[in-house]
């Protein structure tokens, strides 16, 4: 066998049954101690990282970039479809943006700010009022992009998402998940 240094080859030389050998492997498990790697490895520098009084809010931006990475993605096939329906852009422009919002506020509640109590009526009408200036400000870039300055309705659509995360992350941070 090729296990015969560790816990393995006493299972096979102390016990002649499965359960024998369960009860020795879960003795073994309870009664070691079980560093967690996270614990035995670091990079150079990470607890510096860490301990920075801006670590957190870092760390929700990073979620809340990836959950609104997830929002875009339904938000720009909800756009696209619309746009194959051969509807306008603006209207394609609010049904995604809704369908965007609706998702982002799911995963903020559940993993970008999981630790919040912003689950109240009013919390959720200032999630959405932010979501509505987002979708306004949205629009106003879109017909800026798309009429005034002729540029591609998709590429715009990229643009103003990226421009809007930010103000959809401050006002979010600072109205609806502050502790």
């Amino acid at each position: 066998m090729a296990h015969r240094d560790g816990w393995f080859s006493r299972v096979l030389t102390n016990n002649n049954d499965l359960a024998g050998a369960a009860m020795t492997l879960s003795r073994d498990v309870i009664e070691s101690e079980v560093t967690p790697i996270a614990k035995t490895t670091s990079l150079p520098g990470l607890d510096v990282i860490r301990n920075n009084k801006y670590y957190p809010l870092a760390v929700q931006f990073c979620r809340y970039v990836a959950v609104g990475g997830i929002a875009f993605i339904m938000d720009f096939l909800a756009f696209n479809g619309i746009l194959a329906l051969q509807l306008h852009y603006m209207l394609a422009t609010v049904i995604g943006f809704m369908v965007g919002v609706a998702v982002n506020y799911c995963l903020c509640v559940f993993w970008v700010w999981s630790g919040t109590q912003a689950r109240t009526a009013k919390d959720i009408l200032i999630f959405t009022l932010i979501g509505i200036g987002g979708l306004l400000l949205t629009a106003l870039l879109m017909w800026l992009s798309v009429d005034i300055f002729s540029f591609d309705a998709r590429l715009s659509k990229i643009v103003v998402a990226i421009i809007v995360l930010f103000w959809n992350f401050g006002l979010r941070k600072v109205f609806v998940f502050f502790k």
